[in-house]
């Protein structure tokens, strides 16, 4: 059962957009801090930029672009949300892929395709919800891991979970610091969380939620032009309180959630300049409400109405007094929507409107279709086509000298026909989707009187095929692959053409294998004239030893092969690194 693209829960066979999903248990077994790592292995046609063993930063340098089908996260059109709410700098509109940590992640949802019906701008290439732990189980539960490795890297988190009667918690903490396997190119982040919820009646349930995260990195530079001072300190703040109801023939929720971000970059000098005099600094906020209730009429059938109203804003400056870049900008963005799914023999139909308004371009109307039809027992085909917009930043409206005010929004346009497959008592799923994308009204930066603008010109169409399998072959073996093959018509950095990964894990008695490999073909690290694309292997290990029932030892190793590559110009990866570390569940 999934709740991305539909707000209730509703299992992924019928549902017409296609969606995958990472659980827990292979969250955990990642090792990482941050969450984007396992979640480039684990879905197709997804990729993630990286410049080091740990840390990805902001501003200029920074990697944890988040590409998703051939629409870079960097402008903001892959949203990233956490329980249902939009998170990212509002500012510049892209996310801040440090403040995403694993520790806190229940399941990951990854709709593959337009979500703005549901969820408004930014969603136009696809919308991934983090949804934040919970306690399972009755009684407390505490975690501690505590990792070191390669290049001085230290990795540290504590969780504790607690249910009892009406009442449940979690709260965590997570540290990490690297040194980095090049010159100035150390990271260091903190973070901790805190989920409580309490059980109103049997109908009713409050849930209040806070993280607050914090990381110091260094900007190297390339390979060929290394930066001195070019640092970044990134605070970011959310927080989340939600009233949700549960009758028989109805349920929803009411959401508010305040998110915030202080930053300040030292964008540095290369050999043989000099030091910046003064730092850049920015803030950013966004408040919002989001509600919905979903009603059964009758059997098959599911209508959910709901209601998004989001406050954002902030400032950015270098010198106070005289290099202001935005100062203290406002917006609004109200919407409704109304979604429904009918049940009607082998067939569920699927169907969605919304309307956005903005403060600056008025009313936007957002529709989404689709249909799925039950061909055998455990055999789904499936089709939809779904509306996907973007408004412009305030980045691009304010800030720099190529804004411009009056931009329009982007669009685009998803079609999705998937088929899925499952096989032996269930041991054996999978999926196979095919996909045509289509966008105009693109911001890109032109010449305008020979000063760079930004202007509504751009227009691309992709197409692609994904494909993913998870085979149970046995209680204790299970092997998972997915491979994703992406044609653009205009490339972008980021975005490769094929990408295949495949697992095993393998449990006998007391050890834990795990291994894995990711192949990446045509990688464009440049476009252009004189475009540069790249392909590598990578594989991954992991071997644990249950030395007490409370006790794991583990270590893990990536890139095996010692390969030499990169994934973004001029930032080479770290060859082979490892970890090693201990587990212990009190």
């Amino acid at each position: 059962m999934v709740v991305t693209g539909s707000r209730v829960p509703i299992s992924r066979d019928v549902m017409p957009v296609p969606v995958s999903v990472v659980n827990r248990s292979t969250i955990e077994q990642s090792e990482e801090t941050s969450l984007l790592p396992v979640l480039m292995q684990q879905v197709p046609g997804l990729f993630v930029t990286s410049r080091g063993i740990a840390g990805y930063g902001v501003s200029t340098g920074a990697a944890g672009g988040i590409n998703l089908r051939g629409f870079g996260g960097g402008a903001g059109r892959v949203l990233i949300l956490i329980d249902g709410h939009p998170q990212y700098a509002t500012i510049y509109g892209h996310p801040i892929a440090d403040a995403y940590i694993a520790s806190e992640a229940q399941q990951v949802e990854v709709s593959r395709g337009a979500a703005s019906v549901l969820y408004g701008s930014n969603a136009m290439g696809g919308a991934i919800n983090i949804i934040t732990r919970k306690a399972m189980e009755d009684g407390n539960r505490l975690n501690v891991r505590l990792m070191a490795g390669s290049y001085g890297t230290q990795r540290y988190s504590i969780t504790d979970s607690y249910r009892s009667g009406k009442f449940s918690g979690v709260i965590s903490g997570n540290y990490e610091s690297t040194d980095g396997h090049r010159v100035n190119s150390d990271f260091e982040s903190m973070s901790g969380y805190a989920k409580l919820g309490y059980e109103l009646s049997k109908e009713w349930k409050v849930t209040g939620n806070v993280n607050i995260s914090k990381a110091n990195g260094n900007n190297p530079g390339t390979e060929g032009r290394p930066m001195l001072d070019g640092t970044t300190d990134v605070l970011r703040g959310m927080s989340g309180l939600s009233l949700e109801n549960k009758y028989e023939k109805t349920n929803g929720a009411m959401n508010f959630y305040y998110n915030w971000g202080k930053h300040k970059i030292n964008d540095g000098y290369f050999d043989g300049g000099t030091p910046r005099p003064y730092l850049f600094n920015s803030t950013d906020y966004m408040g919002g409400l989001n509600l919905y209730q979903s009603v059964n009429l009758f059997k098959g059938n599911s209508i959910t109405g709901g209601f998004d109203v989001k406050l954002y804003g902030g400032n950015a400056y270098r010198d106070p007094e005289t290099e202001v870049y935005a100062d203290h900008v406002k917006l609004r963005e109200i919407a409704g929507y109304l979604f429904a799914h009918q049940m009607l023999g082998r067939f569920m139909f699927n169907a969605g409107i919304r309307l956005e308004n903005h403060e600056l371009y008025g009313n936007e109307w957002v529709p989404q279709a689709g249909i799925s039809f039950k061909a055998a027992e455990q055999t789904h085909l499936k089709f939809s086509v779904s509306k996907g917009f973007r408004t412009p930043n305030m980045r691009e409206l304010y800030m720099y000298a190529s804004a411009n005010e009056d931009l329009l929004p982007e669009r685009s346009w998803s079609y999705d026909f998937t088929v899925t497959q499952r096989l032996l008592e269930n041991r054996l799923s999978m999926e196979l989707s095919l996909y045509y994308i289509e966008g105009d009204n693109i911001v890109q930066v032109v010449t305008v009187d020979g000063n760079p603008q930004n202007q509504n010109v751009g227009e691309f169409a992709n197409k692609g095929i994904e494909f993913s399998l998870n085979y149970r072959i046995l209680h204790n073996l299970s092997v998972n692959s997915n491979y994703s093959y992406l044609h653009m018509d205009t490339p972008i950095t980021g975005s490769p053409r094929h990408k295949f990964y495949a697992g095993v894990n393998y449990a006998p008695g007391k050890f834990t294998l795990s291994a894995g490999a990711q192949v990446i073909d045509k990688l464009y690290l440049s476009t252009g004239d004189d475009a540069q694309t790249t392909n590598y292997t990578l594989v991954d290990a992991r071997v644990s030893y249950r030395v007490l029932k409370w006790m794991d030892v583990f270590v893990k190793g990536d890139n095996l092969l010692a390969q030499k590559y990169e994934t973004m110009l001029g930032f080479p990866m770290p060859k082979a690194t490892f970890m090693t570390g201990v587990s212990l569940n009190l």
